[in-house]
């Protein structure tokens, strides 16, 4: 009898244990405060209703100040954010001109560098206003950029000097130009005589080189005028010059009196000779007897000397 009576009463207490451990946890939950709630993330919330209920607070992007700059040149600006709940952020353009593009430099922690970086071709111009934004990947701060493109300079080629010469020779020149932008130059020929040519030694827009070369034939005596340039690839100064090529004239040996020697001894006559073209002269022997010799002892420039 004492023994059903102890297994009638077991019921009774596992039904009050129970009771107990509901009402625990209905206290627990209930001493969860507001605020805890409100940041309370859980696998039912969506990846961005989760990163929402950790960050809450949006970048700010300090804003960029406005960029100009000559067509054809680059230019660059860091950017910086700041984030207080200490996340990356990164930077990246919204829309602006093609010439325009945004990079991250160092996400950091709360505290990030960009870059935005223009570089505008030879036909852009004018101002243009493009957009950069800084994001947490979940909040976002967005400015604008006011960037202002001025005109291109145009290059600026020194003036060359006359050239002349004689038929059969080649000449050279050396051309400079500068451009005001620094951009990089090319010289060309725009027109002038067959034989001439023109090449870029140096495109550096600070102190542009180039030559202009003269390969003349025995049959291009005369004058004519070369014109030469100097390009960015898109503006071109142009300047002409004289060409003066002279026919070549042959050497003329002064008279050459008899020259009388006896056997078994030796004798010397020297020998002058003029070039109208300035040319120096080599003197030889044509032709004589195996004991006769000829010499050049000055060839000079135009008068020259033999023995």
């Amino acid at each position: 009898m004492g023994g059903s009576s102890m297994y009638a009463r077991i019921p009774v207490v596992l039904a009050f244990l129970f009771l107990f451990i509901l009402a625990g946890a209905m206290h627990s939950e209930a001493a969860l405060s507001a605020a805890d709630r409100v940041h309370e993330v859980t696998l039912a919330q969506g990846p961005s209703e989760r990163a929402q209920s950790v960050s809450d607070a949006a970048p700010v992007l300090i804003a960029p100040a406005p960029m100009r700059l000559r067509q054809g040149a680059t230019a660059d600006q860091t950017l910086f954010a700041s984030d207080d709940d200490g996340d990356p952020i990164w930077f990246s353009k919204t829309f602006g001109p093609a010439y325009m593009t945004v990079t991250t430099l160092n996400a950091g922690s709360g505290s990030a560098t960009g870059n935005v970086h223009l570089a505008p071709a030879l036909v852009d111009q004018g101002t243009e206003i493009g957009g950069i934004k800084a994001s947490d990947g979940v909040l976002s701060d967005a400015l604008t950029l006011e960037i202002t493109v001025t005109p291109n300079g145009s290059p600026v080629l020194y003036q060359p000097s006359r050239m002349s010469g004689r038929a059969g020779q080649t000449i050279d020149q050396t051309l400079t130009a500068t451009d005001p932008d620094w951009n990089p130059l090319s010289f060309s020929k725009v027109s002038g005589p067959a034989y001439m040519s023109v090449e870029t030694l140096n495109a550096s827009g600070s102190a542009a080189r180039g030559l202009v070369h003269l390969s003349t034939t025995g049959s291009d005596a005369g004058s004519s005028t070369g014109t030469v340039g100097a390009s960015d690839g898109v503006l071109m100064d142009q300047k002409s010059f004289l060409i003066e090529i002279r026919a070549d004239t042959a050497p003329r040996i002064d008279s050459i009196d008899t020259l009388f020697v006896t056997a078994g001894s030796t004798a010397d006559r020297w020998v002058f000779a003029r070039d109208d073209d300035g040319d120096p002269i080599w003197f030889s022997k044509m032709f004589g007897p195996a004991y006769m010799t000829v010499t050049t002892l000055n060839a000079g420039s135009g008068s020259a000397t033999g023995n």
